[in-house]
């Protein structure tokens, strides 16, 4: 009975924890570099196409409330909640992504939207995605190096979604998807043989798939006739992104003076190419500035995964960090000549309504496991000990990598410590069990 209304109360106290507002600063600088930059971006096209210089950032200011108003309910829902419907949430998006492929807006020879390229049914795979992943990798525990229970289940899943996606097509996306999930899988214990045959499976199909999709073989064909000298690419957007960073210099032209948003220069500034814009009009500086604040936003949310509960929250928080991270290099990426055109947004940033709500969403499920991971935190230092361990990047006994303080069950039913579940915890060290109390060993 005491170890019951010992976890109530910790359950309690817990539902009262700190929100990580280090990461919450970050992306609000982040949102609010995004909104100057959108502005700065597309005023120009704004007046020539529909004769209002504030229609793009108008739009954008919207979907921000909507955004705010995902990230409040994400945050204040317990993370665990998600675990629960992981499986009706990801069969809704399997639907919608084989809707999208007949049904879907058709823009600039592909069926990614609905509703005139509002919706992006994709942005929101992100996250089903690594809420389902995590679930299962969760729920598989020890057995995730049985090639029955892991690759191969593993392998059918990302074949369906990875198939789904390519069709729209959105190579990039489906990209993405597959190496969040394998970092997924690697965080959760996966074998490292496991790891490989997944890698050169995956480049596999996705190199057939660029040789056999005419559109990706020429973008990819006249990436690679001009890495030795992107200035003089056949690849106009790939020419004059390299460009407007050069203009840019040390300190960049200022703010609505750079030439990348006129017309006959660099195409979409204020989405897909929107860091041109930045390293033209803020410099070297400016785009480090932003690759800083990314920077920061990594480290906040691996840190939020290290201080996890349990395994869930440590794979959610794993996977959607990860997601966003991979999403900011690649669009970088693009900008520099890096990697070939991709269509790939950088989060928070760049215009688009579909992916800054994904984002936002992204951010609140990460600001949940936070509220419930301080507390965990806090109990854990008092009894002298960390709530986690440090990454093992060698574990061979079949245990995540990265381990949070406490089972599952331990979420479920409060979240207290797992070195309190199996008794109430008296203080100066000491657990209660069975009416006696006993001094708990270092």
């Amino acid at each position: 009975m005491q170890a019951k209304a010992t976890g109530r109360a910790a359950a309690k106290s817990r539902a009262k924890g700190r929100y990580d507002w280090g990461l919450l600063s970050v992306v609000t600088i982040l949102l609010m570099l995004g909104l100057v930059m959108v502005f700065s971006a597309s005023y120009p096209r704004g007046i020539e196409g529909f004769n209002n210089p504030y229609y793009f950032i108008g739009r954008q200011l919207m979907w921000l409330g909507l955004g705010v108003a995902g990230l409040i309910v994400a945050a204040r829902i317990p993370y665990t909640w998600w675990e629960r419907w992981s499986i009706p949430i990801m069969g809704i998006t399997l639907v919608a992504l084989l809707v999208l492929i007949p049904l879907g807006a058709e823009r600039f020879g592909a069926r990614r939207t609905f509703f005139e390229g509002s919706v992006q049914p994709s942005e929101a795979a992100k996250l089903a995605i690594i809420i389902y992943v995590a679930t299962w990798l969760a729920s598989k525990g020890r057995r995730i190096r049985d090639v029955r229970a892991g690759l191969l289940p593993f392998g059918v899943l990302m074949g369906i979604v990875t198939v789904l996606i390519v069709l729209q097509p959105e190579i990039s996306t489906a990209i993405l998807i597959v190496v969040t999930s394998a970092v997924m899988l690697f965080v959760a214990g996966a074998a490292v043989k496991q790891l490989v045959v997944i890698g050169v499976v995956s480049a596999g199909t996705f190199l057939a798939v660029i040789y056999y999709s005419s559109y990706a073989a020429d973008r990819v064909s006249r990436y690679l006739a001009s890495v030795g000298n992107p200035v003089a690419s056949d690849e106009w957007q790939v020419s004059q992104s390299v460009q407007a960073l050069m203009r840019g210099g040390l300190f960049g032209r200022g703010l609505g003076n750079g030439l990348a948003q006129q017309t006959g220069y660099l195409p979409l500034t204020w989405s897909d190419n929107i860091f041109g814009v930045i390293g033209e009009e803020m410099g070297l500086l400016g785009a480090l500035f932003v690759i800083a604040l990314f920077a920061l936003l990594a480290y906040r949310g691996l840190r939020i995964a290290l201080a996890a509960p349990d395994t869930f929250g440590m794979l959610l928080a794993t996977g959607v960090t990860t997601s966003l991270i991979l999403q900011a290099l690649l669009n970088m990426a693009v900008t520099t000549a890096i990697s070939p055109p991709t269509g790939v947004t950088l989060p928070f940033i760049s215009y688009g309504g579909s992916s800054l709500l994904a984002s936002m969403f992204g951010i609140g499920l990460l600001l949940s496991i936070s509220r419930y991971s301080v507390d965990a935190a806090s109990q854990t230092q008092q009894a002298g000990r960390y709530s986690y361990e440090r990454v093992d990047l060698g574990r061979g006994n079949g245990r995540s990598r990265v381990s949070g303080a406490g089972g599952r069950g331990a979420a479920r039913a409060g979240g207290y410590h797992a070195e309190t579940a199996r008794g109430a915890f008296v203080g100066d060290g000491r657990v209660r069990r069975g009416g006696k109390s006993e001094r708990r060993q270092p």
